[in-house]
């Protein structure tokens, strides 16, 4: 029976939810709604899943528990303990000084270790030996989703859901060993290692990525986690309340503002007329999901329809704020007079914690120019004055803790907070900010009330504190260093290598990461970043030199008969070109390449046609000898059409399920299966859009067959 058959008998069984299974198998629901309509296969692990639950219910009266097991959790947690409630039992003291900064009390040489090299001598002594590997890659393409504790505890421009790496874990290496991200990030591969008994290196360039990836991989008992938010609340509890106070509308009572929305005066193309945005580009509809800000709407002054993204900016002003408190629900109100000379009083004079606040000029960079432009040249810029003025105090404070890990854990609860808090937070009718890949500053932006937004995310890393990071078993080092030189590891001494690389122009890391990093106060060195940037003189041949040194150095490093494996996408046939150029270069044959299904699209995937999705996991083999295997060159047109001729019959279709638009062929997983194939051979490579057109004709030309 396939699995779509299994979950549909399931469901009817238990009469759960998409969502409701999704929760039972550690898994999305955009996921469960995909395996249920056949659009894509679960991986080996969660079809085993499946396949145990489907037992369990069609042969006995079992009912369904809840499940404890997974190691990346998503639901329950929060039911085991009261969060941000008075600790009694653990204290935490504040120092009347402030201690050094948080990054160089972690930061020692290029180790984050008070150990320095010596936490990887110990690791590298563990593990003399080569670890059993096996020489056969999964059948299946992978899937994870994104929707737990841990994914969720800290933000990161792309992350991959540790549950999927931690598959291919155990499928490598089903007895243990010693594995290496030499493009660590955040730290999801050290999640993955540490959770299943793995010991692991990350490896990473960014001072910033390395913190988050050192705090991922390390634990701290959740009371005392729990005492040392608590502390920084209470601290700073005046401060608070003069920052983000209003009065009830009903009772007259002080109230918590929760956020204030602002909105930009522009000036219209055709008439010159300078009017407030927020009064004409809105459209309400029947529910919060069918708000809109609207792209184009007519001039109030000539009724010549504007563009909103073409218009002219000038002053913003606050137009919306909202607050809790008689009323069990929210309330969203426009400010008073109060409110305004509250403002202006806070404008005038900034209660900032002086030399704890950073002033970086932003330099030229692809994502930095959009910010220049409208006049934040510099990181402080970012923030408005009162939360600026909430940051600065937060950091203060955070500094007077003594303990060096519950300083750093509190710092990192302090930059998961990221672009929530900055003028980049766009303003969404439904609720919530998100982090993007890019600094944009939005026509419309939400100022969000820091201090609650510290508490929501301290209460995310709380969650994963109790859940996965309670479990870990194996040991990690993290390493701030480039990939093109590995110079602490010796030859043939790690069992496998999983990364995710820098997707060439896709994010620009060092210029995104300069917001943490000004915190931090440690910053990328962008010699060795492999990546595409004009600012940086890279082009397409420099990226490869950096990725070719980069895999020369993971050829090295890895165990013969032992594998890489590689996480990438892109819509540019000269980036992959590239890619595969470096891998076979460096020594490696691939073997493999599948579809790494992270379960959830970015925005960028849903609303432009021409950005790739699903990512793909190359399967890279370091052979025992020297000899290359031979692969047969095909040509790229033949190539495209025999794979469609091949797969006519199982065209996948996407649904989407967070935006307004009909089932429709689903091309980018489409590019993706069809580039798993071309990449194992020496055939030529298709950039997305050539790719989309190409199947589009051909889609057409068999219509026109079928009608003749």
């Amino acid at each position: 029976m396939t699995s779509s058959n299994m979950l549909k008998e399931i469901r009817e069984k238990t009469r759960l939810t998409q969502s409701e299974l999704a929760q039972q198998l550690g898994a999305s629901f955009v996921s469960v709604n995909r395996w249920e309509r056949g659009a894509s296969e679960p991986s080996p692990a969660q079809q085993e899943r499946i396949k145990n639950l489907y037992t369990t219910l069609t042969t006995s009266s079992h009912q369904l528990m809840p499940n404890n097991k997974l190691l990346f959790s998503s639901r329950g947690i929060r039911n085991q303990l009261p969060l941000f409630e008075t600790s009694k039992n653990t204290q935490v003291e504040l120092s009347d000084e402030t201690q050094p900064p948080i990054i160089s009390r972690l930061l020692h040489g290029k180790y984050f270790s008070v150990e320095r090299e010596n936490s990887i001598r110990k690791l590298l002594s563990k593990h003399t030996k080569p670890a059993f590997t096996v020489q056969s890659h999964p059948l299946n393409g992978m899937s994870a989703g994104k929707n737990t504790y841990t994914y969720d505890a800290h933000t990161y421009h792309t992350k991959v859901p540790p549950q999927g790496i931690a598959e291919l874990l155990t499928h490598y290496l089903p007895k243990g060993g010693l594995v290496l991200d030499l493009f660590s990030g955040s730290g999801m591969t050290g999640v993955a290692a540490l959770a299943n008994g793995y010991d692991c290196i990350l490896n990473e360039l960014s001072p910033a990525a390395c913190f988050i990836a050192d705090r991922f991989v390390s634990h701290i008992e959740p009371s005392i986690f729990q005492a040392g938010v608590e502390k920084i609340l209470d601290e700073l509890k005046d401060l608070r309340k003069l920052l983000y106070t209003t009065q009830c509308r009903e009772c007259g009572k002080n109230a918590e503002i929760l956020y204030t929305v602002w909105s930009y005066n522009v000036i219209c193309n055709q008439c010159s007329h300078e009017f407030l945005l927020w009064d004409y580009c809105r459209k309400y509809g029947q529910t919060v999901k069918e708000h809109k800000i609207l792209s184009e709407f007519p001039c109030p002054n000539c009724g010549v329809v504007q563009k909103k993204s073409t218009l002219q900016r000038t002053t913003t002003h606050p137009v919306l704020l909202g607050y809790k408190c008689c009323k069990s629900l929210q309330q969203e109100v426009t400010l008073n007079e109060d409110d305004f000379n509250h403002l202006q009083f806070i404008e005038a004079s900034p209660p900032l914690a002086d030399d704890f606040f950073p002033k970086t000029v932003l330099g030229k960079g692809v994502n930095l120019r959009q910010p220049q432009k409208h006049g934040f040249d510099s990181v402080d810029k970012f923030y408005t004055s009162r939360n600026l003025a909430a940051m600065s105090h937060l950091w203060k404070t955070i500094h007077r803790v003594e303990s060096r890990e519950l300083a750093a854990y509190l710092a990192f609860v302090f930059t998961s907070l990221y672009q929530r808090v900055t003028r980049f937070s766009e303003y969404r009718f439904w609720g919530g900010s998100g982090n993007t890949a890019r600094f944009n500053v939005p026509y419309i932006f939400n100022e969000t009330n820091v201090f609650l937004t510290f508490i929501r995310k301290a209460k995310s890393i709380q969650d994963h504190l109790l859940s996965t990071s309670s479990k870990y078993t194996g040991e990690a080092s993290v390493v701030c260093n480039t990939a093109t030189s590995l110079d602490y590891l010796p030859g043939e001494s790690v069992d496998l290598i999983f990364t995710d690389p820098p997707f060439g122009a896709n994010i620009n890391y060092s210029e995104m990461n300069i917001l943490w990093e000004s915190w931090l106060g440690a910053f990328t060195d962008k010699t060795e970043e492999a990546i595409i940037n004009k600012f940086q003189n890279k082009g397409i041949s420099e990226y490869q030199t950096l990725m070719t040194q980069s895999m020369k150095e993971s050829y090295r490093v890895l165990r013969p008969g032992h594998w890489l494996l590689l996480v990438f996408m892109n819509s540019s046939s000269e980036i992959w070109k590239a890619l595969r150029a470096s891998i076979i270069s460096a020594g490696f044959i691939i073997k493999n390449v599948n579809v790494f299904d992270k379960q959830h699209g970015t925005f960028k995937q849903f609303v432009s046609e021409n950005t790739a999705g699903f990512d793909l996991v190359l399967h890279c083999l370091k052979p025992e000898s020297t000899e290359q295997p031979i692969t047969p060159i095909i040509n790229l047109k033949n190539s495209v059409v025999d794979f469609l001729e091949n797969s006519h019959n199982s065209l996948p279709t996407t649904v989407y399920l967070h935006v307004e638009r009909q089932e429709e062929l689903d091309f980018r997983k489409l590019y993706s299966e069809w580039l798993s194939l071309s990449l194992m051979s020496d055939s030529e490579l298709m950039g997305f859009v050539s790719f989309r057109e190409t199947v589009t004709n051909w889609i057409n030309q068999r219509k026109g067959k079928e009608l003749s």
